[in-house]
């Protein structure tokens, strides 16, 4: 066997991959290896184990790989016994594969020999006194069964005394061995030359008979070494070695197969033996039949989507077509150009082509729609060529659909993963305008059964909790008893509000906003000041320990966190939950608004600080609260989400607003008219304020920059001008803002802006109009 050379002390030493199906081989190789009397040598400098057992490794080029034709097989040597196949332990890694796979394949295909390098098992010791050998001496091997993860049982390696660990193989630096390989081989071609020998001729006589020890020296030379005498010649057509060597060993291992299927087939009627895998496809044909049943039913059912119609939506350049039901929920969509419709009910699909065909699109109809009326109850993703058909569940969201199959449409191939299966999801491909031109059966990859394993685990309905809180019961009495539960409050013992003195038994702090830029960022937004870093004591809603950024004021980082997500969410779906985000709403709009709260302004707290309750209050309305962000939709919702403004509607707390172009037109709290809810805001903020505020004064007039009569949105006592700047996006509006920041600066008047994003800031924004807090 041709060595490659390597010294432990600065070459690459790494494992290999080790599958379920080389395990045998690999305690054979191990065990044999260590039950026989050798050395056991001290690990080279780099190795993290106690003791290394050197070994000889054999290293096969194995084209017939379907995953990487240039994969190496690492067997044990040829002096083991059996094939190559017999003696494979795995496969080196893919990065080690480069240039090294090549060098390797020439090496064996041109000397006709097989090729090897050095290498050791690793060795940890095992301490008798060791809580780990008692626990597992009292569990011993019960239940074990040898795989890749652990080849080697408690028993086993308490009898050799040592943990095993993997087998390394070692290696020069792919470059270094491409000139290994390609010194040995000019030197090989140098001397067949001047001896006159046949070109196929084997390794020369001038290379050692011994190879150098694995570990405990490094080589000589930086040459490639032979360990045995070279065969006999060959001609140059002759098939390779590793060729020649798999043809025997792949038919050996038929030979003994089919001697095992004809005996079997003899005493049982059947064919080999069932494997893993046979009986896993059997379980999932099992698992499908059902589905038949449940399937028929399902189409004899009505759909319940009325009033379809299609529109089309632009997103940055992004178009889509989408069918939509009366309510607004999201039934279909036609993915242009050419399609194909995909629904989420597939019995809905005439109705959905009138209305794309009433849309002014032109779709080709699939064949025969009436006649294709055996379809699943499923949903198909596209993904440019490639279509996954996901069974349809109740309450779940499309992305948690277990997968029944998928359709390559580069290839017309329609591949399902249990075979009563097949006739349903090509009815439903046909009724998408596609005939497979192929159906093949396959078992599901690993991630698609991770995928179904936890799709087949999901709630059957999408639950409102977003999130979970812990209120003491002294907050809790805030809220009327019939939406605590909304809160996610379990039991706790009620926590005085206290800071904590040096010696308290206040629990260690949690979260440090020292440290913890996110709370501290939560902390801030929500009081507008910095925190105190020094100062902690009991949250004021669960009793953990906090910190504060306003004296008095402890919350913890999980109620801020809530305070800014909420614990519900909305799921497309109605209950007694709705009733307690509108109470949220109410009484936030009446203790801290004066009118309806926009998003960013629940970012900020605007109650008196020096009430602790109503601030207590405030923020536990706030935990109400669904966010557009944590929207959660099951596949077929019962209505589409809420918009912000659509659940202030249904709380009431819009009065009669009416939608237009520019916005929601409402009457703010104190009767003025506002043309969009961002008016209202901070008209509602300036009353709640005590701030004296007058609408639509007019402008001073100027030849230049106002001669059609511009208009503020207020005035203050003192002559301030105030714009909301909401359209800014607009070309012309932007234009007009323009104009009245020149007019104010030629006019001597002060001019105040305010932008949507700084809602939650208006408190600074207004600081020098509000009214002084009474002295304590």
């Amino acid at each position: 066997m041709l060595m490659i050379p390597g010294d432990p002390a600065k070459d690459f030493a790494p494992g290999f991959a080790v599958f379920d199906d080389s395990v045998p081989a690999l305690r054979s190789f191990v065990l044999g290896r260590l039950r026989t009397p050798g050395p056991r040598v001290p690990p080279p400098a780099r190795s993290d184990c106690d003791a290394v057992v050197p070994v000889t490794l054999n290293l096969v080029p194995r084209p017939d790989n379907d995953y990487d034709a240039r994969a190496i097989s690492v067997a044990a040597p040829p002096t083991h016994g059996g094939s190559v196949l017999d003696r494979h332990m795995g496969y080196m890694y893919g990065s080690g594969l480069y240039i090294t796979s090549e060098s390797i394949r020439r090496l064996t295909d041109l000397t006709g020999k097989p090729v090897g390098c050095h290498g050791w098992i690793e060795l940890n010791r095992l301490d008798p006194d060791s809580y780990y050998y008692e626990e597992r001496d009292e569990e011993g091997d019960e239940g074990w069964a040898a795989d890749h993860q652990v080849p080697f049982s408690w028993a086993e390696q308490k009898e050799l005394g040592h943990h095993i660990g993997r087998v390394r193989i070692l290696l020069p630096a792919r470059e270094t061995v491409r000139a290994l390989v390609d010194r040995h081989l000019r030197e090989r071609e140098r001397e067949r030359r001047a001896s006159g020998a046949p070109a196929a001729l084997a390794v020369t006589a001038a290379l050692a008979v011994t190879a150098p020890p694995a570990v405990t020296a490094a080589p000589t030379a930086p040459a490639v070494t032979a360990t045995h005498p070279a065969p006999r010649p060959e001609t140059a057509q002759a098939p390779s070695l590793v060729e020649r060597q798999l043809r025997r060993a792949l038919a050996e291992r038929f030979a003994v197969l089919m001697r095992r299927g004809l005996g079997r087939r003899a005493a049982e009627g059947a064919w080999g033996r069932e494997t893993d895998r046979d009986r896993a496809r059997l379980r999932r044909d099992a698992e499908s039949l059902p589905h038949l049943a449940a399937w028929e039913a399902f189409r004899a059912r009505p759909h319940g989507f009325t009033g379809l119609r299609a529109i089309t939506r632009s997103v940055f350049h992004h178009t889509r077509v989408l069918v939509l039901d009366g309510s607004g929920v999201e039934v279909g969509q036609y993915h242009l150009p050419d399609g194909p419709l995909t629904l989420v009910d597939e019995r809905v699909r005439a109705d959905a082509l009138v209305a794309l065909q009433v849309h002014g699109m032109e779709v080709d109809a699939p064949e025969h729609v009436a006649g294709l009326d055996g379809f699943p109850d499923a949903s198909v993703v596209v993904r440019d060529s490639i279509w996954s058909i996901r069974l349809v569940r109740e309450g779940v969201p499309l992305t948690s659909l277990p997968e029944a199959g998928w359709f390559d449409a580069d290839s017309g191939t329609l591949t399902v993963y249990a075979r009563p299966h097949a006739e349903p999801l090509t009815v439903l491909l046909r009724r998408h305008g596609v005939r497979p031109l192929l159906v093949t059966y396959a078992t599901p990859r690993e991630e698609v059964e991770g995928h179904n394993s936890r799709a087949f685990s999901v709630r059957s309905e999408i639950s409102p909790f977003y999130g979970s809180s812990q209120v003491a019961a002294g907050p809790q009495r805030l809220l009327p008893e019939r939406y605590r539960t909304w809160l996610g409050a379990k039991p706790a013992v009620p926590v005085e509000p206290a800071e904590a003195e040096p010696g308290s038994l206040l629990s260690p702090l949690v979260d440090d906003a020292t440290d913890n830029p996110y709370y501290r960022r939560a902390l801030e937004g929500l009081f507008g000041a910095p925190v105190d870093p020094d100062r902690r004591g009991p949250c004021r809603l669960c009793g953990r320990s906090a910190q504060s950024a306003s004296p008095g004021l402890f919350y913890c980082h999980r109620c801020c966190g809530l305070a800014l997500g909420g614990v519900l969410r909305d799921n497309g779906a109605d209950g007694e939950w709705t009733e307690a985000i509108t109470y949220g709403l109410r009484r936030l709009a009446e203790i801290e608004f004066s009118g309806p709260p926009s998003l960013s302004q629940l970012g900020r707290v605007s109650v008196p600080y020096t009430d602790a309750e109503l601030v207590d209050e405030a923020l536990l309305c706030r935990f109400l609260l669904p966010r557009p962000g944590s929207t959660l939709l099951s596949t077929r919702p019962a209505r589409r989400a809420r918009t912000w403004t659509e659940w202030l509607q249904l709380a009431g707390v819009l009065g009669d607003g009416v939608r237009t172009a520019m916005g929601t037109v409402t009457t703010a709290t104190d009767g003025h008219l506002c043309r969009s809810l961002f008016e209202r805001h901070i008209d509602d903020f300036l009353h709640h304020r005590g701030i004296v505020h007058e609408p639509e004064p007019h402008y001073p007039h100027h030849p230049e920059l106002n001669t059609t009569g511009l208009r503020a949105d207020w005035r203050l006592a003192d002559g301030t001008f105030v714009e909301a700047l909401g359209l800014m996006e607009r070309e012309a509006y932007a234009a007009k803002v323009e104009r009245k920041r020149e007019l104010a600066a030629l006019s001597g008047l002060r001019l105040v802006t305010v932008t949507a994003a700084e809602l939650d800031r208006l408190a600074e924004i207004f600081a020098d109009w509000l009214p002084a807090a009474p002295l304590a």
